[in-house]
C-alpha cells in the first residue's frame, strides 16, 4: 500500500513512519508532506491508496481541510489525524467524506494499521456503489422505457425521467404512491393486473411479466409491457420491487390492424353480399381493435338522412338501453360521427366525442361513457352506400397509422362491393342471355302456331254467316289469338328480337306527348313531378317503343304506391367514364340520355331485385299482372345499346334509370306510316318455302285464293331443285328465314345466282330478322312478321310483286 502523510508535526510524522513500516505492515510507500500544498504536488506524482491528514496545517485549518484533500484524491480514502479529542468534530468530518477520524494520543502501529485497511476497504465499496448508481442513472436517462423502484414497505414508487417524457407525468420528487399508478389502469385490465402484482409479491418467485394498457397524462391509453423483479431480504420477505415499463403502443397497433385486416378478408370471403358481411365486419374490426361499439349507417340517395341498420358492441358492455335508442336514430350529414365522414367523403378521427357540439349521442341513453370514435365511408362505385363508424371508451390521440388503416379496410370493403356487382351483373347478364335465347324460340315455335290459328279463323270467319253459331267461336278465337300474339311480341321485345324502327328522337319530346295519358294512368292520389333538361341530346330509338318503356315504368311505380305518393320523371345527360363503364350494367363509356323515374313506393328487398327483368316474375295477385312489364322494358332499352339501372331497399321507394346513348345529328321528323293494301287478286308464281306443314298448308291456301301459282317446298334444298328446274317460271320466293339445315338468308343469296331478278319475301317469328334482312340485301327484300293474317300475306306479296324488279347480290 503507498500512504500519503500530511503532517506538520515532524515529530508526530516520525511516529507515524515507525509504526507504519514495521515489517507485517504491508506499507510499500510512505510519503510526508507538512504542508497542504506539498501534499498536493505529491498527489500529482501518482496515485495513493491512503491519505492521513491533519486538520491543523499551516496552510488549511478545521474541517475545510477535508474538502480539499477530498477533492484532489477522490480514488483514495482520507483518514484524519488530529490531537483533538471532539465527537461533534468527528462526526463532521465523517460527515465531510473521511473514512475515519483518529486521536493521536491513542494511536498504536496496530490500530493504525487497521484503521487504514477498514477505510480501504470502505472506500472501495462506495466507490462500486458510486459507479453502479452512476450506471444505473445512466441507464435510466438513456432509455426509454419508464424504470420503476416500488418501497413495499413505503409503498411509494420512484420513476425515471422516462415516465414523464413518454407518459406525460410530471412527479415532484419522482415519486408517487402505488396507488396513482393502480388507477391509471385500463379498467378492463385493472383488476386482472393488480392481483397477478400482488400474487407474485406475496409468492416465492421473483419475475412478474403483464402487457396492459395504461392512460397518458393526456386521457389516451398506451399499450405496454411490465417486467418487474422482486428484492427479499433474508428472512425471505419483499422489500423492494424494480422493473420498466416499456411502450408497444405501435407494435401492437400494427399487430391488432393485420388482425382487423385478416378478420375483414376473411368476412368478405365467406359472403356474398355485403349485408351478409356486415355482422362478422363489425365484430372482427371491433375485437381486433378493442373498439366498444360499432355500427353501419345506410346512406341512400332519396334520403339524406343517415340510418342505423346494424349495431355491435364489447358483451361485456351494458348496452341494452343504447342499442334501442342508437338503432332508431337518423342523422342529419351534417351531424354525428357518421355523418362527418359523409360530408367529407373520407374517414374522421374525434379524440373526445364529448367536446362535439351538438352530438347525437347527447340524447342517447347509455353513450355518457364514450370517448373517442372513428368512421369512415363504403362507396358503391363513386356513391357512398354507408359508413362503418367505431366508438371506444377511451380518449383517442390523433393517428395518421389508424386513419389509414381504416381508410384501407373501407376500400377494401368498397372493392368488395364492386367485385360483387360485376360478378353479379355478369350471372345476371348470362342468365337474361339465356332467358332471352328461350324466350325468342318460344315465340318464334309460338308465332308459327298462332300464324295458322289466327289465318284460318280469319278465313273462316269470312265464309261463315255472323249470325251463327260458329262465326261467334271463330271470333273468340280470333279475338284470344291477337291477344296471344301480343304477348309473343312481349317476349320478342324482352329477347331483343321485336323489330324495330329506330331514328333520331329527343326523349323529351316523347315524355311530353304522352303526359297526359301518364297523368290519366297513375290517378289523382299520386303527385306526378317532371323535370326535363332543355339542352338534351338526341337519342337513336324506336319512338314507340320508348314511349312503351316509359309507360311500363310509370304503371310499375303505380302499382308499388296503393295508397299515394309522389312519381318523378327526370331527364339529364351522363357521362360514363371508364371506372364506370359495368354499372349498372355493361356500357361503353362516352355520353348518354338517361330518365330517370322515382317512386315513393314500398320498394323491393334484394330477392325481389335480382328477379325483376325475367319475363313473367310478378309481385302482383295472381291474374292481375303478366310480368311482362319490366322484362320488356329492358329488352327494349338493351336492344337501343342501353340499360336500366335500379335503386331500391324495402320502404324506401324505387328509382329506376334509363340508359341510352347520345346520338348526333339532326332529329328526324316523323316517319309516315305505309298505306294499307287491300286484298286484291295477284297473277304470277310463287316458290313458297317453309318447314312447317300446318304454316305452309295456310299460305299456300291464302296464295291460291288470290289467284297466285303456289309450288311448295319444305326445305331450302327442295327450293333450289324447283327452281333449277324452272328457271323461267318462278316470279317470287317467299320463304322463312328459320329452317334446318340452310336458312332464308342463305336460299336467297344462292337461288339469286340463279335468278338474278326474283323478288323474295322472308317472313320470321324473330321480328327483329327484319333488321338483319335489310342490312343484308337492302330494300330488294320484303320481311313479314309472324303470326301474320291472310290479309297481311296477301299484301306484303302485292306490294313486293309490284315493286320494279332489281337485280341484286348479297
Amino acid at each position: 500500500m503507498r500512504v500519503l502523510l500530511i503532517e506538520d508535526n515532524e515529530d508526530d510524522a516520525q511516529l507515524i513512519r515507525e509504526a507504519l513500516t514495521e515489517p507485517s505492515s504491508q506499507i510499500t510507500g510512505l510519503a510526508w508532506a507538512d504542508r497542504l500544498e506539498t501534499g498536493f504536488a505529491r498527489l500529482a506524482e501518482g496515485p495513493v491508496d491512503a491519505v492521513l491528514v491533519d486538520l491543523s496545517l499551516p496552510d488549511s485549518h478545521g474541517l475545510d481541510t477535508v474538502d480539499h484533500v477530498r477533492a484532489r484524491a477522490q480514488d483514495a480514502p482520507v483518514i484524519v489525524l488530529t490531537g483533538l479529542d471532539d465527537e461533534a468534530v468527528a462526526e463532521a468530518a465523517l460527515l465531510r467524506g473521511a473514512q475515519d477520524y483518529l486521536v493521536k494520543g491513542r494511536l498504536t502501529g496496530d490500530s493504525l494499521r487497521r484503521a487504514i485497511r477498514y477505510a480501504m476497504g470502505r472506500h472501495h465499496v462506495e466507490q462500486a456503489l458510486r459507479k453502479s448508481e452512476e450506471r444505473f442513472h445512466l441507464a435510466c436517462r438513456a432509455t426509454n422505457d419508464a424504470i420503476w423502484d416500488w418501497d413495499i414497505q413505503t409503498g411509494m414508487v420512484w420513476w425515471n425521467e422516462a415516465y414523464e417524457t413518454v407518459f406525460g407525468y410530471r412527479l415532484q420528487g419522482r415519486e408517487e404512491p402505488l396507488t396513482a399508478w393502480t388507477e391509471r389502469l385500463h379498467p378492463v385490465d385493472r383488476t386482472a393486473v393488480v392481483s397477478e402484482l400482488m400474487d407474485r409479491v406475496r409468492s416465492d418467485l421473483q419475475l412478474w411479466t403483464r402487457e396492459y394498457r395504461f392512460r397518458r397524462a393526456d386521457g389516451t391509453y398506451a399499450d405496454v409491457i411490465d417486467r418487474g423483479y422482486v428484492i427479499r431480504d433474508p428472512g425471505a420477505l419483499p422489500r423492494r420491487m424494480i422493473g420498466a415499463m416499456s411502450d408497444i403502443t405501435g407494435p401492437r397497433q400494427l399487430e391488432t390492424s393485420q388482425a382487423a385486416q385478416l378478420a375483414v378478408s376473411m368476412a368478405l370471403d365467406e359472403s356474398l353480399s355485403l349485408d351478409e358481411a356486415l355482422p362478422n365486419i363489425l365484430r372482427g374490426i371491433g375485437e381486433a381493435k378493442r373498439w366498444t361499439v360499432g355500427a353501419f349507417w345506410s346512406a341512400l340517395p332519396q334520403n339524406p338522412a343517415l340510418r342505423c341498420t346494424m349495431l355491435w358492441h364489447q358483451p361485456d358492455w351494458p348496452a341494452d338501453a343504447f342499442v334501442q335508442a342508437y338503432r332508431t336514430l337518423s342523422l342529419r350529414p351534417d351531424r354525428g360521427l357518421a355523418g362527418r365522414a359523409l360530408t367529407g367523403g373520407e374517414a374522421v378521427l374525434l379524440s373526445d366525442l364529448r367536446l362535439e357540439r351538438d352530438s347525437p349521442l347527447a340524447t342517447i341513453p347509455g353513450s355518457h361513457d364514450l370517448r373517442g370514435g372513428m368512421a369512415v365511408p363504403i362507396r358503391k362505385g363513386k356513391a357512398i352506400i354507408g359508413i362503418l363508424e367505431f366508438m371506444t371508451r377511451e380518449v383517442l390521440r390523433p393517428d395518421a397509422t389508424q386513419l389509414h388503416t381504416l381508410t384501407d379496410l373501407g376500400s377494401k370493403i368498397s372493392q368488395f362491393i364492386q367485385d360483387k356487382d360485376l360478378e353479379r351483373h355478369m350471372r345476371q347478364g348470362q342468365k337474361m342471355e339465356a332467358l332471352g335465347r328461350m324466350a325468342g324460340g318460344i315465340a318464334h315455335d309460338f308465332n308459327n302456331l298462332l300464324t295458322v290459328i289466327n289465318s284460318w279463323s280469319e278465313l273462316l270467319l269470312s265464309e261463315s254467316p255472323p249470325s251463327s253459331r260458329i262465326h261467334g267461336g271463330l271470333t273468340q278465337i280470333s279475338e284470344a289469338g291477337n291477344k296471344a300474339a301480343g304477348l309473343t311480341r312481349q317476349l320478342l321485345a324482352f329477347s331483343r328480337h321485336q323489330v324495330t324502327k329506330p331514328q333520331l328522337l329527343n326523349l323529351n319530346d316523347r315524355v311530353t306527348d304522352i303526359l297526359d295519358l301518364l297523368q290519366r294512368v297513375i290517378g289523382e292520389d299520386i303527385e306526378l313531378s317532371v323535370s326535363l333538361n332543355s339542352t338534351l341530346g338526341p337519342i337513336h330509338a324506336d319512338p314507340g317503343q320508348i314511349e312503351q318503356v316509359v309507360m311500363n315504368l310509370v304503371v310499375n311505380a303505380r302499382d308499388a304506391m296503393p295508397h299515394g305518393g309522389r312519381l318523378e320523371l327526370e331527364t339529364r345527360e351522363f357521362q360514363v367514364a371508364p371506372p364506370d363503364a359495368l354499372w349498372p350494367d355493361t356500357l361503353r363509356p362516352g355520353p348518354y340520355v338517361t330518365l330517370t323515374v322515382r317512386d315513393t313506393g314500398c320498394g323491393m328487398d334484394p330477392d325481389t331485385l335480382g328477379h325483376i327483368f325475367e319475363p313473367f316474375f310478378t309481385t302482383k295477385e295472381r291474374g292481375k299482372g303478366t310480368g311482362l312489364g319490366l322484362s320488356t322494358a329492358y329488352g327494349i332499352v338493351r336492344q337501343a345499346g342501353g340499360t336500366i339501372g335500379v335503386e331500391t331497399a324495402s320502404g324506401q321507394g324505387t328509382t329506376f334509370t334509363i340508359y341510352l346513348p347520345r346520338a348526333h345529328g339532326a332529329i328526324d321528323g316523323r316517319v309516315a306510316p305505309l298505306p294499307h293494301l287491300s286484298p286484291a287478286a295477284g297473277a304470277g308464281t310463287i316458290l313458297l318455302v317453309e318447314d312447317d306443314d300446318l304454316v305452309r298448308g295456310l299460305a299456300q291456301a291464302v296464295l291460291h285464293a288470290r289467284q297466285y301459282t303456289v309450288i311448295p317446298a319444305r326445305n331450302a334444298q327442295e327450293a333450289l331443285a324447283i327452281a333449277e328446274s324452272n328457271p323461267g317460271r318462278i316470279s317470287l320466293l317467299l320463304t322463312d328465314m328459320v329452317m334446318p339445315g340452310m336458312s332464308g338468308a342463305e336460299l336467297v343469296s344462292q337461288l339469286r345466282r340463279l335468278l338474278p331478278n326474283i323478288k323474295v319475301v322472308v317472313t320470321s317469328g324473330y321480328s327483329d330478322r327484319g333488321t338483319e334482312i335489310q342490312e343484308s340485301f337492302g330494300s330488294t327484300v320484303g320481311f313479314l312478321e309472324k303470326p301474320y293474317t291472310p290479309d297481311s300475306l296477301a299484301d306484303k306479296v302485292r306490294e313486293v310483286l309490284g315493286a320494279p324488279a332489281q337485280a341484286s347480290t348479297p
